[in-house]
């Protein structure tokens, strides 16, 4: 008991080894081929949004061209050289807001290379009223280097303000806090430069609701002022610069302001012998990687959209607009790329999961029919031993001429042997053909009344033998192949036959959609009744007290599942019931 305890444990251990061995492998063959899909996913997605980001440049370049363009036709003479480079520096700066969205840069150059104009997103962008004219207002624009004239905590603290406007609450009611307004208290201009005498900074609250948004959110209000704080520049006009009263501070809608990325992307867009190289290769953009997604792009444009070849790789433009880009490639393809990841991770987990199993399943079948075609060998090699040693030794005494008086009787039994060697094999034939090659089913109307009964007086004589009672009850009539059920009905009526004791009792029952075939007994173990239908699978594991073939129930369960009809066995008092559903 024990040792048979530890060899099953051991089977277990076994089983548990290679299941595990078949879901590692294929969860890592699989694995693998995810990896390699996703990275050339992810480099075919990045490099379609490398391609998209440089006709999107393109795009936005020609609109900045075009409005370089506008701004330099009003500012430039007959021979296109700048009038007033003061006044165009403002007209440029006045369209910053355009010329740094989604993250870019714009510098312009004269055709000789000189910078005329770089946007600067370190600096805030500043409006004043630059003079009056009757009742007409000129407003100007400039940039503000806080850092120049400011401590690192000041400027934080003036950007905290400016950014709060960004994310402080909607006003819904007088009283409510609106936003921050940074003033410039006086200031000087340099070249577009502005130099802060005083910043102020003025809490703006709601003081009577004028108009409100579809939301009730304040759209006009007139308000109440407090002043939180001042900084002072300290700043001496020494160079007599004009002085202006008063100005305001915008807030700058761009990210990465302060990047390091940005910052060199403002140093490549400076640099004129960059652009001298750039020109060579036009119309292409160039593309430099800065980081893992990082991606810097450049692109000049020449003024007018017109060249002029002064000699091999030598152009020549009036103007050169220099459009630049900071894209983060994370940025733009990150929700493609981890939605694609996720899902086929999912998918490729879910296939390896059913991949796992079914290939356990065949594994745990093939060996399940390995285990069953030893067994059927082990059978029929035991079932043609017996035979066959009976008709070695009767052989043996005819050849030796020993009991010569009984050379009829050992003649007998050598035939007797043959023909259940013969039965052996062609059941096993059989077995063969019904299992391996389709076969046509012959429907025709049966009554089972009647064909149970020739099956009875077939039996007759081994009954009486027995004194077994046999008897049928019933009648219906099926469409089915007469031979084959006969067959069915047959080795059903035998395999009771051979379990019924001594003076038993077999009735077969045709009940409304059912036939069963009761024979009184010892019942056959639980464990056992759905094996008893697989070759050489009887109730007597010994399989020595029965005659059969053990083949008798495989072919009938074949010939049933070929009809469609359910079948089994069971155990009720006294005995077992074979059955199987017709309709």
């Amino acid at each position: 008991m024990k040792k048979d305890k530890i060899m099953k444990e051991d089977k277990t251990i076994k089983k548990d080894k290679i299941k595990r061995i078949i879901y590692a492998r294929t969860f890592l063959a699989l694995g693998g081929i995810y990896f390699i899909l996703i990275i050339g996913f992810t480099i075919f997605q990045i490099s379609q949004e490398k391609k998209a980001a440089g006709q999107e440049l393109r795009t936005f370049a020609v609109s900045v061209n075009n409005a370089v363009e506008n701004i330099l036709k009003d500012n430039v003479d007959n021979n296109n050289r700048v009038t007033d480079i003061a006044k165009i520096k403002k007209e440029f700066i006045k369209e910053t807001e355009f010329f740094t969205s989604s993250g870019s840069e714009v510098t312009v150059f004269t055709g000789n290379y000189e910078l005329i104009f770089n946007t600067n997103h370190n600096y805030w962008l500043c409006s004043y009223t630059e003079y009056w004219e009757g009742s007409k207002q000129y407003i100007a624009y400039g940039y503000l280097n806080p850092g120049d004239w400011f401590s690192e905590k000041e400027v934080a603290e003036l950007e905290k303000y400016l950014y709060t406007n960004q994310v402080s609450p909607k006003a819904k009611k007088e009283g409510d806090f609106l936003s921050y307004s940074l003033d410039l208290e006086g200031f000087w201009v340099d070249d577009g430069i502005i130099i802060p005498d005083k910043i102020s900074v003025v809490a703006l609250y709601v003081k009577t609701v004028i108009n409100r948004d579809e939301k009730g959110n304040v759209k006009a209000a007139t308000l109440n002022k407090e002043n939180i704080a001042t900084y002072v520049s300290n700043y001496k006009n020494t160079e007599g610069l004009p002085y202006f009263q008063d100005g305001n501070i915008y807030l700058r809608t761009n990210n990465n302001r302060n990047s390091k990325s940005r910052n060199e992307l403002r140093q490549i867009l400076t640099d004129k012998e960059i652009l001298k190289e750039a020109i060579i290769t036009l119309p292409d953009y160039s593309i430099k990687r800065m980081g893992p997604f990082n991606y810097h792009y450049y692109l000049p444009m020449p003024y007018q959209n017109s060249i002029r070849v002064l000699s091999e790789q030598n152009y020549y433009s009036e103007f050169w607009t220099v459009v630049g880009r900071n894209v983060n490639m994370w940025e733009r393809c990150s929700t493609t790329l981890i939605f694609t990841w996720i899902s086929c991770f999912i998918i490729f987990a879910v296939s390896a999961l059913l991949l796992s199993e079914q290939t356990y399943k065949i594994y745990k079948e093939r060996e399940e029919l390995e285990k069953q075609r030893q067994e059927i060998t082990n059978a029929f090699a035991h079932d043609l031993k017996t035979p066959l040693s009976i008709i070695s030794g009767y052989a043996q005494n005819l050849l030796e001429n020993i009991h010569t008086e009984k050379r009829e009787h050992y003649a007998s039994h050598i035939l007797a042997n043959v023909n259940r060697m013969a039965g052996i094999i062609q059941d096993m034939l059989e077995m063969s053909r019904l299992e391996t090659k389709p076969f046509q089913i012959k429907y025709e109307d049966i009554s089972l009344g009647e064909l149970c009964s020739k099956i009875i007086n077939r039996y007759e004589h081994i009954c009486n033998d027995k004194a077994i009672t046999a008897s049928v009850e019933g009648d219906a009539v099926i469409k089915a192949d007469n031979a084959l059920i006969t067959r069915v009905i047959d080795n059903f009526f035998i395999n009771a036959l051979d379990n019924t004791p001594q003076g038993g009792s077999i009735r077969m029952k045709i009940l409304e959609d059912t036939f069963e075939i009761y024979n009184s007994g010892s019942h056959i173990p639980e464990d056992k009744l759905d094996e008893i239908w697989l070759p050489y699978k009887k109730a007597d594991p010994s399989r020595s007290n029965t005659k059969g073939t053990g083949l008798g129930l495989a072919i009938s369960r074949i010939i049933l599942e070929t009809h469609k009809f359910s079948y089994g066995a069971k155990n009720i008092n006294n005995g077992v019931v074979f059955w199987f559903n017709f309709r």
